[in-house]
């Protein structure tokens, strides 16, 4: 039986071969061949080492993520962006919980938690050719950009409370993910405090603009945009009424019609109201010389003196709104239901809404007596012995539709 070849012998005499094939008259040394073979078995027996897989870097929306939720960011390493705007509650309030802040984590704020959610077409603050207030984050307006509203809470010394921007840096370097957050942004390790506090505040910024759960469109009124559901009977009788101008005319400043560039109503079109809500007497504002005067102040300066505009606040989306209570800039009402009712009877039973001092009622008393003139009127607002412009069927109506704006809504199974 023949002897079979080795593979290194086999692999020498091929090369040899193919050597002669070519007609010159070069000759191999046959110790080379002998190498040359020998390297090639090798490589031939030995896999090559796969290159090592690259590292990801960290993107800024995902640094972000992280950043949102990080109670050692604020001074009493209690306190997050998650902690005041709850997934759960529409990225505003939890229910029932009022979240405290400050260097000692016993600070209560002056305003209610706004929800986070569809602010994407909120636009910088400024005034139409009518010369009437739009845009802006918070409820003053006082922020143009995510990342001008991410600075707010961060240095509020009733919020996070960082004393300026050396502190908040200290803590961002001690983060366990400080170097991500540099990888993410393109700094150096030897950042200056304030690329490392930028950095931080464009990836809170990126990270809400790019999360689709900071605007989901998936509430029962889009899955009934889309043709995938239809309205209850009471669902579509809120719908007209809080669209109808003479009834509840929620619709002049929550628009329900699809917003330019996005085909989905955001419910609000941003503006600027005085609606004369009750004072909440509650410990941050129970000093009763003190008035929130939105966008006169006092967390803005810049409208001190345009008197017109005070007791102005900004006009949230009403998506999520059945998740978001309390309600209003001062937290003063806990229910939809209440919500409604003061619209339609704020004027025509005062009492029910203001308290009585020596057998007056002090209407509209969480602004000064002279500035009370700003407040709004009109449907809904009715005046003293007029019929209400809504009825106590029609609100019911108006909060059933209102709870169709609420994100998640699931189609029932087998009928997607």
């Amino acid at each position: 039986m023949p002897t079979r070849l080795r593979p290194a012998w086999f692999i020498a005499l091929l090369i040899a071969g193919l050597s002669g094939c070519g007609g010159g008259s070069t000759t191999v040394d046959a110790s080379t061949q002998s190498q040359d073979a020998t390297t090639n078995a090798e490589a031939v027996r030995t896999p090559r080492t796969p290159a090592p897989t690259p590292v990801p870097v960290p993107t800024l929306a995902d640094v972000g993520n992280r950043l949102f939720n990080e109670v050692s960011l604020s001074a009493s390493g209690k306190l997050a962006c998650a902690t005041c705007h709850v997934e759960t509650r529409g990225h505003a309030d939890a229910a029932g919980f009022l979240p405290l802040g400050g260097a000692d984590g016993t600070h209560q704020g002056l305003r209610s938690t706004p929800s986070a959610r569809y602010l994407d077409q909120a636009g910088a603050f400024g005034f139409d050719a009518q010369g009437r207030p739009r845009g802006g984050l918070f409820w003053d307006g006082r922020a143009n950009t995510r990342q001008q509203q991410a600075r707010g809470p961060l240095f509020n010394a009733d919020e996070m409370a960082n004393t300026d921007v050396a502190a908040l840096a200290t803590r961002l370097r001690a983060l366990p993910y400080a170097g991500d957050l540099r990888a993410a942004a393109a700094l150096p390790a030897a950042a200056t405090d304030d690329q490392l506090v930028d950095a931080a505040v464009n990836a809170l910024a990126r990270f809400q603009a790019e999360d689709t759960r900071f605007h989901p469109f998936t509430s029962k009124f889009d899955a009934v945009q889309d043709g995938r559901t239809t309205f209850t009977a009471q669902e579509q009788r809120g719908l007209a009424a809080f669209n109808d101008p003479q009834r509840g005319n929620c619709a002049s400043c929550h628009d329900s019609r699809p917003a330019p560039g996005i085909g989905r109503a955001l419910f609000t079109n941003f503006s600027y109201h005085a609606l004369g809500v009750p004072r909440n007497r509650s410990q941050a504002t129970a000093d009763p010389s003190f008035f929130d005067l939105g966008l006169c102040g006092p967390q803005r300066s810049d409208l001190a003196g345009r008197n017109d505009l005070c007791g102005m606040f900004r006009t949230p989306s009403l998506r999520n709104v059945a998740l978001t209570a309390p309600y209003f800039h001062n937290a003063s009402f806990a229910t939809l239901e209440d919500v409604v009712t003061f619209y339609a009877t704020r004027d025509l039973d005062p009492a029910r809404w203001y308290p009585t001092v020596n057998g007056q009622v002090q209407l509209y008393n969480d602004l000064p007596a002279g500035l009370r003139t700003n407040v709004q009127r009109g449907a809904p607002f009715r005046r003293a012995g007029q019929p209400p412009a809504i009825t106590p069927q029609d609100a019911a109506d108006i909060v059933a539709f209102l709870r169709t704006l609420t994100d998640g809504f699931a189609l029932p199974a087998g009928t997607q």
